[in-house]
């Protein structure tokens, strides 16, 4: 009879164990002698066993012999036929590379790689609450670009966890793009392998960010009326107005203003199929769409989901933004910015890096908590806010996309649904509302060659 203390909590076991260890101390080869009626009790020993092994040898780094059972092998195949985290990870991910989604792949790959590594390949049935409570308590720690940060200082995960850092992960992020990856990776594995034993009470309910950093302290604000001037009347973007080689990010910049669409919408434009004249109107309007041809390179996106037709306003059609379009349209570009390149199939992936640092060159940047500068975004704060300050007040979230006032009336899931957004807010009727917003200041022209 032998009595085995495991993880902290005294296990009486009535078998026989006996060990050979390695030169490190640790085990690579164990024997059981049991009794049938044992099975169970065995099982959950040889399964500790080798979990505790394994981790052993990962402190270690030393790439683990296979730990050999002998006798009783009934018993043993059970435990090694046990999944583990791993396995049940990779199956998640790869059903997304399967439906070809690489935008969830991608977004679930670094989170569940991080997890595994933390949590570690554990058999699932050796899984329990406490690690996921851990794991979310770790991310509080984490610092943001964690992944880099752990190569070019050759740590691991809980050793970088380990250390202070100025600014770690906020509360956006941590509900975003953490729990939004474990909470479903955790409900599709209860579904796939709750009869290999997965635990059906891991949950993410409940669970609270516990960093230090505060809600909405990375929102960003809109311009301010000096703050504009210096953009649009300086002496910069008067250059970019005067060097057709430079109208890129002449566009770029009032495109922000005047529609209030995200970068990467904007980027990913095709001039051939995307910048369209209304047949019954005349009005002429952006094609916010995944739907049209892109670029080789890019792969469209749309972050409601929903296209949308985004009317040009008057000012741009003056400023000479349609003879803009033709230029790129003759030179057979399928981007409305052919002079930035894509990055991982995004179509801002160097305009949005461009505005970034031009905001910091002209001092616009402005890292206030919850009052921030920091690029493109803020130019969709601009345009509700300077909508808001109109007389009459001009509410402007129909243009931007915003999904909370899409439509003139309340509706929500299913019901929403059912309602035709064109008839319910015609392009000529945003034509009109989007018109009637002023900056009340001087643009410069660009040159036309």
């Amino acid at each position: 009879m032998a009595n085995k203390d495991m993880s902290s909590e005294l296990i009486r076991l009535d078998y026989t164990l006996s060990y050979d260890f390695d030169e490190l101390g640790l085990v690579k080869k164990m024997s059981i002698q049991a009794e049938p009626h044992e099975n169970e009790a065995v099982i959950a020993a040889a399964t500790a066993i080798i979990e505790n092994n394994a981790q052993a040898r990962q402190r270690y780094t030393v790439v683990p012999n296979r730990v050999i059972v002998q006798t009783n092998q009934a018993v043993v195949q059970r435990a090694e036929a046990i999944p583990t985290l791993k396995a049940v990870v990779d199956r998640f991910l790869n059903g997304y590379q399967q439906n070809k989604k690489p935008a969830m792949y991608q977004k679930h790959k670094p989170v569940l790689s991080m997890f595994l590594e933390v949590v570690g390949d554990k058999p699932i049935t050796a899984l329990k609450q406490a690690d996921i409570n851990e794991f979310f308590e770790l991310i509080g720690r984490m610092p943001p670009r964690w992944s880099d940060e752990c190569r070019k200082r050759k740590l691991t995960i809980r050793e970088l966890a380990e250390l202070d850092f100025d600014i770690t992960l906020g509360p956006k992020s941590f509900e975003d793009t953490y729990i939004a990856s474990v909470r479903p990776f955790l409900r599709a594995a209860k579904k796939d392998w709750q009869d290999q034993g997965f635990p059906l009470g891991l949950t993410t309910e409940g669970i609270e960010y516990l960093g230090d950093r505060e809600e909405d302290e990375s929102k960003q604000r809109a311009f301010k009326p000096e703050e504009l001037v210096r953009l649009f009347e300086g002496n910069e973007v008067t250059g970019f107005a005067k060097d057709i080689g430079q109208h890129h990010r002449y566009w770029i910049l009032h495109l922000g203003l005047f529609t209030g669409a995200r970068v990467n919408e904007i980027c990913q434009i095709n001039p051939h199929t995307d910048i369209l004249q209304d047949e019954e109107s005349g009005d002429w309007y952006l094609w916010i769409t995944k739907e049209t041809e892109s670029d080789s390179r890019v792969r469209k996106s749309v972050k409601t989901g929903d296209s949308r037709k985004v009317p040009i306003h008057h000012k741009l059609i003056e400023l000479g933004f349609l003879a803009y379009v033709e230029r790129v349209k003759a030179g057979g570009h399928k981007l409305l910015f052919p002079e930035w390149l894509p990055i991982n199939r995004r179509a801002s992936g160097e305009a949005e890096k461009w505005v970034r640092q031009f905001l910091r060159d002209t001092n616009l940047r402005d890292e206030t908590p919850k009052a921030k500068i920091l690029g493109m975004h803020a130019f969709r704060h601009t345009l509700l806010t300077y909508g808001a300050m109109q007389k009459p007040p001009l509410s402007l979230f129909c243009i931007t996309g915003h999904a909370q006032d899409e439509t003139p009336i309340h509706a929500t899931g299913a019901g929403k649904g059912y309602l035709t957004l064109s008839l319910l807010s015609p392009l000529s009727d945003r034509k009109d509302l989007l018109d009637q917003l002023d900056y009340n200041m001087s643009f410069h022209v660009p040159v036309t060659a």
